[in-house]
């Protein structure tokens, strides 16, 4: 193939990427993040509770009651993002990329994932799989000095100006339920909380028996293996969330799962159970 070809196709794949990251952009919502660890008895009082206020996510397949979420964290050689969120720097970032069921198939969504006290945010985008090694083609960043890094606006320039690389990849099932009277209200609970390590690699395919679960008691820091609750809203917390905080006596808690997993790995001696997920 053409040099001159070869540009024309990687234009147009830039062109396309370009066109997604304007169409689904969401860094104009601003939320409060909430997480608790529950167990699976909690989980089902909290189910019952908010039955008549929320409704499953449409994006549940029928007859399922969740998906699989698969993330690929980014960090740079010296883990400064993971750091970062370990001990709680007040405004932090990170660059990851998430796919939907068991294997990616169709669609990737790189974003940037940011934090301002108890403030988040997103810069968020999807792709077609096929496209998704282009986004770490040398051209794709426009930052051409230095003297710009603290104004990077996308996963390409975060991930180029850091030289941030693959470093764990973490999969859950997700029990997501949406708000019938308000445009941005959420409540999750996620089980099954597995990882690998990613070394490295923009590889998305991998083994089941490379997952290793990180949600026992000694893991996760809990009396059970837990359910990781959370509660996603805009800036003001609405009363039925406050009623369902004092209701169940909810205990807030710092929860990272990227943070949690890596921990696992960096502690693992080879008697972790092994991941073997079915629904």
């Amino acid at each position: 193939m053409s040099i001159l070809k070869t540009t024309e196709m990687i234009n147009l794949n830039k062109n396309k990427i370009d066109s997604a990251i304007q169409s689904n952009d969401l860094s104009n919502i601003r939320r409060y993040e909430l997480k608790y660890t529950i167990n699976e008895g909690l989980a089902s009082e909290i189910r019952d509770y908010i039955k008549n206020i929320y409704t499953l996510d449409k994006h549940v397949p029928p007859g399922e009651r969740g998906y699989l979420v698969n993330t690929l964290y980014f960090d740079t050689p010296d883990l400064r993002f993971y750091y970062d969120t370990k001990f709680r720097k007040l405004t932090r970032y990170k660059p990851r990329a998430r796919f939907y069921g068991e294997k990616a198939t169709d669609l990737i969504w790189p974003e940037i994932k940011y934090r301002n006290a108890n403030v988040i945010w997103k810069r968020r985008y999807s792709i077609p799989i096929a496209h998704w090694p282009i986004l770490f083609s040398p051209y794709k960043s426009e930052k051409k000095i230095a003297a710009i890094k603290n104004h990077l606006e996308n996963f390409q320039d975060v991930v180029f100006w850091n030289n941030a690389q693959p470093v764990l990849h973490v999969r859950y099932f997700r029990e997501p339920y949406v708000a019938k009277l308000a445009a941005y209200d959420r409540v999750t609970f996620d089980r099954w909380l597995c990882c690998r390590p990613a070394n490295g690699s923009i590889e998305l395919d991998y083994e089941e028996g490379d997952m290793i679960f990180f949600d026992d008691p000694t893991s996760s820091k809990s009396d059970d293996s837990p359910v990781i609750l959370e509660i996603k809203v805009e800036t003001l917390v609405p009363v039925w969330i406050i009623e369902l905080i004092n209701t169940f006596n909810l205990m807030q808690r710092a929860y990272s799962k990227y943070c949690y997993g890596l921990d696992c790995l960096m502690n693992y001696q080879g008697n972790g159970r092994i991941a073997k997920f079915q629904l």
